[in-house]
Parts: structure tokens; C-alpha cells; sequence
């Protein structure tokens, strides 16, 4: 006889919603067991607030397709969502596609009711649509843009012209077509549906205006069309007959286990619901516009130890308070990991894992926040995002950002496809005093890509490692290490009320510098940083040591003191107490002495106890909320 559990629910691929939903399995006539949805269970929990009445739901093994979106409300508050020990269930977004036929070349065709759109998987692989330029894996930044022109009025936001031959000329719009364009700064991306194309003129029309005035050096593909196929792993919609084509790399794979189209973009949103568990899941299959989990208003949510892969962003709060985002792992995303908007404060965002995200829109972050506060970003382990790793934005005194910690995060191979972009970026147009702080982060190899007017590529171009933006004020940058930057390691750009102390900065190149202070001048009074502290920072490279520190114009009580170049000259007043040993015929500076005593000496003010590896992970101080399982 099988024992009804009154503490839970059950959800399992071989349920059925009109059982009880009580027991793990189906029982051995076949009469009781789990429910088959999601929904079912939803709604069960919401049937009333008894001691016998589930508020957790667990989830068995397997892949569940949604149809549509699981929404929930304030009526699901206090309820959880939970992996079932030891098993993996996976909520998919995507259409399972089979039946294909081949085509001769390598291709495969299946009708589909509607139009494929940007997002394809062959064995939980991403696949690449097809596309104008001739996109090369091996170097995924660069190849596949082709370079845009201005027409003959100027730069327009809808209208750029192309050259001769890289836009078939039998291409023409239709349902499923976009065209993906970047400034010359690549400041931001922009996907749009075409409304026309005009072989005679070679102009391509938008359906809507990009972000920036498309300028001659820009650069752009138009994606999504059959015709456009060239190498295995890519795929397009030919609108003619309704097909997905597909020029698979493993033919006897895609016939014996088809691909999956991603159909919707959010597989679980919650409006005003509070105390919510979501933990253990793996959302998959989501379309690269949408956010896989998307929570609006409510409080106290945790979030924890959820598998997010091949979807658009990971997840998004809307103004979601004092809610755990924690131990998700993040990988293979079209968007962003973790977005904030409407005013998500109090959030504390842990021990995630992001790896290879924006693989479709390419100017978002790992983490990213416009007008969040009192928001905790720590022990992040991002590596691989074409622009930001942590972003956090204030774009007018309407938006409040105040009193972010970004702590402890480990930020690789960040800002690889951008410009402007980087490690870590605070951004604070009003001016106002944050009172954030940025310390004991790990940021290396930031990089920073942009064109120039004729469509040159223009490498290692503006990839701050710490970026504080555009006025951006009172904000603390202490006990970092920053590396593999361009243009700077630290940047100040006009705030007032910055204290940079105690960092280590490695420079490669003899452009850069270690720390960067300018003005911005488009902000008439408030142009030059003021009451800026730059003190007891290290900095070593194999450069120039006039590079060291680029200073642009600072403001009123600007000080900078006791700052050490290991291999060249310090800065201050105190250089003779950071630097003992010898003059330097050819700079007429201090310089260190090779041998560990001077080291000692001169860098006896710097404590780097707040730095290094042991600090990179999730402790016993942080509540493992995600470990509530069967």
C-alpha cells in the first residue's frame, strides 16, 4: 500500500494532472499518483492554507515543454518550486522539430507552422543562423559583420546602404528576416525586423529605428533566410514553403533526434508573489529576447541552484525586492545572466556561475542593474560576455542607485565584442553621491572592440577593467586586481568624491594606464572630477612608466599619494618613502630597487587581506538556500 504524502506535491513526466498529486510515482494499479504539470501543481498549492495543503511542489526527472508561460502570483507566495533529490527536470521553451528530409549539400529540411527565429538546438548545442557575412567559429568577434554606409543625407536610423554583392540581390523581407546593426562604437546592438530591401539603390530599410544613427563604418548582418547557409551548424527559415533548413554537423543525429526551436521566451514569470522558492531546475530553450525566469514586484524570493542554458536572459527582476539570486549556473545565453529594473533593490546576488553569455544580443552583462540600491553582488564566478561582466546604470535623478556592494567577483574574458564596456562599470549621470563600493574583485582581459569610419576593426579599444561612468560619485574602489584592460585599469570620468585605494593593476600595453582620470565635457560644470583620492595602489608592466597614470584634467581637492610602480615611478608626494633606492638618469624618477627588502619597504602601507583566490567563493556565512530537496 503507498502512503499518501501530505507534505508535498509531486510532478513527474509519467503523471497525470487527474491524480492527487501526492506520491512520487504512480502507484502499482495505476490509480493515484503525480501530477503531470506544473500548472496543476500550481494551482493545488493554491487551494487552500490547511496544515494538510502542500506549499511545495517537487519536480521529478525529465524534459516538461511548456506550452505557455507558468505564471505565478500573490496567491503563490511562501510556495516552492524544487528539483526532486537527485534528479534533473528540465523546463523547456522549445519545439521539438523532426521529420526532416534532405535536400542535397548537406541540407535538411521540416515544415514548421510558423517562422523559425534566431534560436536553434541540436543536441543542446546552439546552432548559428545563417547570415550575409560568412560567419568563422574560430574567430566568433570579428567575422560576419559587414561594414554599412550613410547614405547620401546622412547617417539615418532606418536606412543604410551596403556594398555591391553582400546582400543577395533575390533576398527579399519576409516573416522571420532581421538585420542586426552596431554603431562604430558597438556601444549598443539593435535587431530589427526589415521592411525592405532595394537592390537598384543597395539600401536596407529598418521596421524600426536603431538605438544610434547607423554611420558609415558601422556594422551590420541580416540573418534568418535559407538562402544564406553556408557551413554546417547553421540554419534558416525559407519563408516560401514554411521550412526550417538546417545544414546540421551530425546529419544521423538531427534525424534520429530532431532540433528544438525555441518558441517562448519566459518559461516562469511571477507578478507581486513574495517568500518564493525556485530552486534545482534547468530552464533550457528560450528565446533570446525574453528572460527564462521573469519576477515582477514581490520580496523574498530565492532563487538558487538552477541551471539556465540556451535562452535569452537567465533571469530578471522588475522591481523584485530583498530576494536571494544564488548557485545558478548560467551558461550559453542569447542576453544577459541577471537584469534588474524598476527599482530591485535590496537583492543580494551570490555564488552564480556565467559563462558564454550574449551569444545573440551583445551589449548587456553577466549582472545588470538600472536604478537599482542596496544591492549585494558577490562571490560571481563571469567569464566570456561581449560587453559587461557586472553593469550597474543611473541614467538620469529620476533612477536611484545607491548603495551597491560589488564584492569579491571573478570576472574574465569580459567586453570582447564592445566598446566602452569591461570588467565592472558604475554609471551615475545625476551626479549624486552613491556611496557604492567596488572591492576584492578579480577582473582580467576586459578588451574592447569598435570601428572606425571606414569599418576597421579597431582592437583593445576602451575595455575598462573598473569603469566609474559619466559623473558617476562617492563610490569606493578598493583592494582590486585588474589586468588585461584597455585604455585603463581603474577609470574615473568626471564624479566627484571617488577613493581608489589599495588595488594592483598589471599593464600590457604601453598606451594604457594603470589608472585614468578625465573630465567629461559635455558636462559643462560638473566637467572635472573633484575631491578625488587616489592612494596606496600598485601597479607594475612592461611599458612606459609615464603611463602608469593618465591624469585628464582633475578637479579641486584632487589628492594622489603613496601610489607604487614596481618597475617604474610612483605618484606623490611620498614617492621617496614608496620608491628607496635610485634615480633614474633617463626619467629623472624613483625607482625600485630588484630585491625583496625594498619591495617590503616600499610597499608596507598596501594590505591585501581583503584579495586573492580564498576569497572567491560562496562561505558558511551565506545560506545555502538551494539545497531543499526531497
Amino acid at each position: 500500500m503507498t502512503t499518501i504524502d501530505q507534505t508535498a506535491f509531486y510532478v513527474s513526466t509519467e503523471g497525470k494532472d487527474s491524480w492527487s498529486g501526492r506520491l512520487a510515482a504512480p502507484n502499482a494499479d495505476g490509480t493515484d499518483g503525480p501530477f503531470a504539470s506544473l500548472e496543476r501543481a500550481r494551482d493545488g498549492m493554491r487551494a487552500g492554507d490547511t496544515d494538510t495543503t502542500p506549499h511545495t511542489t517537487y519536480i521529478r526527472g525529465g524534459t516538461y515543454r511548456l506550452d505557455e508561460t507558468l505564471t505565478l502570483d500573490s496567491r503563490d507566495s511562501g510556495h516552492s518550486f524544487a528539483a526532486y533529490q537527485g534528479e534533473t527536470p528540465i523546463l523547456s521553451g522549445g519545439a521539438l522539430v523532426r521529420g526532416f528530409t534532405a535536400e542535397g549539400g548537406g541540407l535538411y529540411a521540416a515544415k514548421l507552422s510558423s517562422a523559425s527565429g534566431l534560436d536553434l538546438t541540436i543536441g543542446g548545442v546552439r546552432q548559428q543562423v545563417a547570415q550575409t557575412g560568412d560567419f568563422n567559429p574560430a574567430d566568433p568577434t570579428t567575422s560576419g559583420w559587414q561594414v554599412l554606409h550613410a547614405d547620401a543625407d546622412g547617417a539615418s536610423k532606418t536606412v543604410f546602404t551596403y556594398k555591391e554583392g553582400e546582400v543577395p540581390a533575390t533576398l527579399a523581407p519576409h516573416d522571420g528576416l532581421v538585420v542586426q546593426t552596431f554603431d562604430t562604437e558597438r556601444l549598443r546592438d539593435d535587431i530589427t525586423a526589415v521592411r525592405a530591401i532595394d537592390a537598384t539603390t543597395n539600401t536596407v530599410t529598418l521596421d524600426a529605428d536603431a538605438s544610434y544613427a547607423l554611420r558609415s563604418g558601422g556594422t551590420y548582418r541580416v540573418m534568418n533566410d535559407a538562402g544564406l547557409i553556408r557551413d554546417a551548424g547553421e540554419f534558416g527559415w525559407r519563408a516560401a514553403d514554411g521550412a526550417l533548413v538546417v545544414k546540421p554537423e551530425d546529419s544521423a543525429a538531427l534525424l534520429k533526434d530532431g532540433a528544438v526551436v525555441a518558441r517562448l521566451g519566459t518559461l516562469i514569470a511571477t507578478k507581486d508573489a513574495s517568500d518564493l522558492g525556485i530552486t534545482g531546475l534547468t530552464f533550457a530553450d528560450g528565446k533570446y529576447d525574453g528572460a527564462a525566469l521573469s519576477m515582477t514586484g514581490g520580496h523574498g524570493n530565492a532563487v538558487g541552484g538552477n541551471h539556465f542554458v540556451n535562452v535569452g536572459t537567465a533571469i530578471a527582476l522588475d522591481g523584485t525586492d530583498d530576494s536571494r539570486i544564488g548557485g545558478n549556473r548560467m551558461e550559453h545565453l542569447a542576453g544577459n545572466g541577471v537584469s534588474m529594473t524598476g527599482a530591485a533593490d535590496a537583492n543580494h546576488i551570490y555564488a552564480n556561475t556565467m559563462q558564454h553569455i550574449g551569444g545573440i544580443v551583445k551589449g548587456g552583462a553577466g549582472i545588470g542593474g538600472v536604478g537599482s540600491s542596496d544591492t549585494v553582488i558577490s562571490h560571481n564566478d563571469i567569464t566570456d560576455a561581449p560587453r559587461y561582466g557586472v553593469s550597474l546604470k543611473e541614467w538620469d535623478d529620476g533612477q536611484v542607485n545607491r548603495n551597491n556592494t560589488v564584492e569579491f567577483n571573478r570576472i574574465h574574458q569580459v567586453g570582447q565584442e564592445t566598446a566602452d564596456g569591461g570588467g565592472i562599470e558604475m554609471l551615475g549621470r545625476s551626479g549624486t553621491a552613491t556611496g557604492s563600493v567596488i572591492r576584492g574583485n578579480d577582473v582580467q582581459d576586459t578588451g574592447g572592440l569598435a570601428t572606425d569610419a571606414s569599418g576597421n576593426w579597431l582592437t583593445d579599444h576602451k575595455g575598462w577593467g573598473i569603469s566609474l561612468d559619466d559623473l558617476t560619485s562617492g563610490v569606493t574602489v578598493r583592494d582590486n586586481f585588474v589586468k588585461g584592460f584597455s585604455w585603463g585599469g581603474i577609470y574615473v570620468h568626471g564624479g566627484d568624491g571617488n577613493l581608489l585605494e589599495n588595488n594592483f593593476g598589471v599593464v600590457g600595453n604601453p598606451s594604457d594606464a594603470f589608472i585614468r582620470v578625465e573630465w567629461v565635457p559635455k558636462a559643462g560644470d560638473q566637467a572635472k572630477p573633484h575631491d578625488t583620492t587616489i592612494i596606496h595602489n600598485l601597479t607594475a608592466g612592461e611599458v612606459p612608466v609615464e603611463q602608469y597614470w593618465k591624469l585628464m584634467s582633475p578637479g579641486e581637492n584632487f589628492l594622489m599619494d603613496g601610489n607604487l610602480a614596481a618597475n617604474g615611478r610612483g605618484y606623490g608626494p611620498s614617492d621617496q618613502v614608496f620608491n628607496p633606492g635610485f634615480t633614474d638618469s633617463a626619467h629623472g624618477d624613483y625607482s625600485l630597487k630588484e630585491d625583496a627588502a625594498a619591495l617590503s619597504a616600499g610597499i608596507h602601507d598596501l594590505s591585501w587581506s581583503s584579495m586573492g583566490t580564498a576569497g572567491y567563493g560562496a562561505d558558511a556565512a551565506m545560506p545555502q538556500f538551494w539545497d531543499h530537496t526531497a
